[in-house]
């Protein structure tokens, strides 16, 4: 990667790879979209299957080299290098094959928001595992120990916040991690009152508080 203060050239075998997730915004250090890049993970995933009706996100996805087939809505695409493809936030897409895609987006009428998980990531990463695995006792302790060595990340202290409610671990520090989540990072506000894993204590009184 060659850098100076105004400008940054860079090619793909210049980016760190985080398991499946090249975080080309990050290593750019761009913070006014989002822009990443997917190469394939366990199963030849590419991207999973979601939607982005939460964030109300716009998607453009570019095979950069190699071949996907896309699921959009229902229907299949085969998507050689060069190809782009562009899904509305409501639309279920997932995509699989042998490439590298990029991923851009970002939400109309609304400022971008991000966060960099920088070396947090690998606290993450493991943390995941073990939530997809439904370890999530397991998964809130990774979390807690990485808390120790970066308690400024917003994204670790919201799955903190998350983990701890799947794993029963109901109590004031929970809700503090949601509350420190959530001055880190504002759209984790929105993002709390829509998340499944925080479901069983959005009851809670001290939920709401947490949120102020």
């Amino acid at each position: 990667m060659n850098e100076n203060p105004k400008w940054k050239v860079a090619r793909l075998d210049d980016f760190e790879r985080r398991g499946s997730f090249i975080p080309v915004r990050e290593f750019l250090g761009i913070h006014s979209f989002g822009m990443n890049a997917r190469v394939p993970g366990e199963g030849g995933t590419l991207v999973n299957e979601h939607d982005e009706s939460l964030s109300g996100q716009e998607e453009v996805y570019v095979v950069l080299e190699g071949t996907a087939t896309f699921e959009v809505d229902g229907e299949t695409l085969d998507a050689p290098a060069g190809t782009f493809v562009s899904v509305q936030p409501g639309v279920s897409r997932k995509a699989t094959g042998d490439g590298t895609v990029l991923v851009m987006g970002g939400t109309p009428g609304e400022a971008y928001q991000a966060f960099d998980w920088g070396e947090a990531w690998q606290v993450q990463s493991e943390s995941m595992g073990a939530y997809v695995e439904q370890r999530y006792a397991d998964a809130l302790e990774i979390v807690r120990r990485g808390l120790e060595r970066y308690p400024d990340n917003p994204g670790l202290s919201f799955n903190y916040a998350c983990f701890a409610s799947l794993a029963g671990e109901v109590d004031d520090e929970m809700f503090r991690h949601l509350r420190r989540s959530v001055e880190l990072y504002e759209p984790f506000r929105e993002q709390a009152r829509a998340d499944d894993d925080l479901a069983a204590v959005r009851d809670d009184l001290r939920f709401e508080e947490a949120l102020r």
